[in-house]
């Protein structure tokens, strides 16, 4: 006799914290203002695994196989914290861009504490509620902004960037979750997430939601059915962009640069011309400090805003240095080891390359390890391959002795 494990699996009452808190993630992107919010989320967190690790005991397969890789995870979150504190002691820096930082780290490492077999399932709830609570502000003022010409949805989030790519990487995360089946509910979110990212008009974005979509084709051989529907998506994104923007003020016109890229080109140029440029082999090691980027710009520019440096490996190398870029890619290859140490995970092939390479794609142009909303969702799909079964493959249920 056989079983399969349900993706619909609730909480106990030990496990119910965490399981709000996981279903909540996305919601507090919406109280980005409120530093207070991001410090009682985290809370939340801590007294969700303590709770639950009290109530269901400290056992578990999953926690046994990992618990080495585990310990050197917070081993080298320490480590890192170290690093960033003696930057910002002897550089510049502060408290809260640290913790920011590190935040990732720390996000995975309790929730993969937890190893709850209904976590799974608050994940893909808290990724409908982003992509659905979104959407819901459509008809309202709030969720628009002008950016340039153009006005543009941001949703609750404070750019228009912010909101693409949360809602890009909340489908990625209910696709695995729904083992990228092509049912209704995965259709009807793809098409709010679609229309979303256009009225967005965030142009990497289109990049990072076409690798989704793709991916999510290509788990299902892409069929002729995948193809037609994808094809409508395409339909869908020319229609409304034709529709919605004068294509004048979409900013694809490459003659001039410096629109195309809406100033990159020049803060990137400042950063390399009166920053790396002039480093020291210390400075190439270590970096000038966590508000390195801008204030190279400002003491380069002069007068005007102030820009930092729209570029994640720029700014990690003008910042932390060579030693600060290796602790934060070691990090992530930890995260990755311990997503993987529970065993293979036959539907998750190839799901933390497609989530790391939409989170590099974003940081071409976006500085991300500074934003929790940058770098959290990635945690979380690797967090979802460690707490999730195979529950396609059936497993064994021992017999009753009569």
């Amino acid at each position: 006799m056989t079983t399969t494990r349900s993706p619909w699996t609730m909480p106990k009452f030990y496990a119910a914290p965490i399981f709000i808190a996981m279903c909540l993630k996305s919601g507090v992107d919406a109280f980005f203002e409120v530093n207070a919010v991001k410090y009682l989320y985290l809370f939340l967190l801590i007294f969700g695994v303590f709770f639950l690790r009290t109530g269901r005991g400290f056992a578990g397969d999953k926690l046994k196989a990992a618990s080495d890789l585990q310990s050197k995870l917070w081993v080298h979150v320490i480590i890192y914290f170290t690093f960033l504190t003696m930057l910002m002691m002897f550089q510049n820096g502060s408290p809260q861009l640290i913790f920011k930082i590190i935040s990732p780290f720390i996000f995975f490492g309790l929730v993969v504490a937890a190893a709850d077999e209904s976590l799974p399932f608050a994940i893909a709830i808290g990724a409908v509620l982003n992509i659905v609570a979104n959407a819901a502000l459509l008809p309202f003022d709030y969720g628009w902004i002008y950016w340039g010409g153009p006005r543009t949805f941001k949703g609750f989030y404070l750019f228009k960037t912010d909101l693409a790519y949360s809602v890009t990487t909340s489908l990625l995360i209910f696709a695995a979750w729904n083992r990228f089946r092509l049912n209704p509910a995965y259709v009807i979110l793809a098409l709010i997430v679609v229309v979303e990212v256009v009225l967005a008009n965030s142009r990497m974005n289109y990049v990072t939601l076409a690798i989704v979509l793709a991916f999510v084709a290509i788990k299902n051989g892409a069929k002729p059915m995948t193809l037609l529907i994808y094809g409508a998506f395409l339909a869908i994104v020319l229609g409304v962009a034709f529709l919605l923007y004068d294509s004048t003020k979409l900013g694809f016109d490459t003659s001039n640069m410096e629109g195309f890229t809406q100033g990159r080109d020049k803060v990137i140029g400042i950063l390399l011309k009166y920053g790396l440029a002039s480093y020291t082999a210390s400075e190439w090691l270590f970096g000038r400090g966590l508000y390195a980027d801008m204030m190279i710009f400002m003491e380069s520019v002069g007068s005007g805003a102030v820009f930092g440096a729209h570029n994640e490996y720029l700014y990690l190398v003008i910042t932390q240095g060579v030693v600060g870029m290796g602790l934060n890619v070691t990090a992530w290859l930890l995260l990755l080891k311990i997503s993987r140490s529970a065993g293979p995970r036959q539907w998750a092939s190839g799901l933390a390359g497609v989530a790391f390479l939409i989170y590099m794609v974003q940081g071409a142009t976006t500085t991300m390890s500074v934003f929790a909303l940058k770098t959290w969702p990635v945690a979380t799909v690797l967090a979802l391959i460690f707490l999730s079964e195979d529950r396609d493959e059936p497993k064994p249920v021992p017999a009753k002795i009569s």
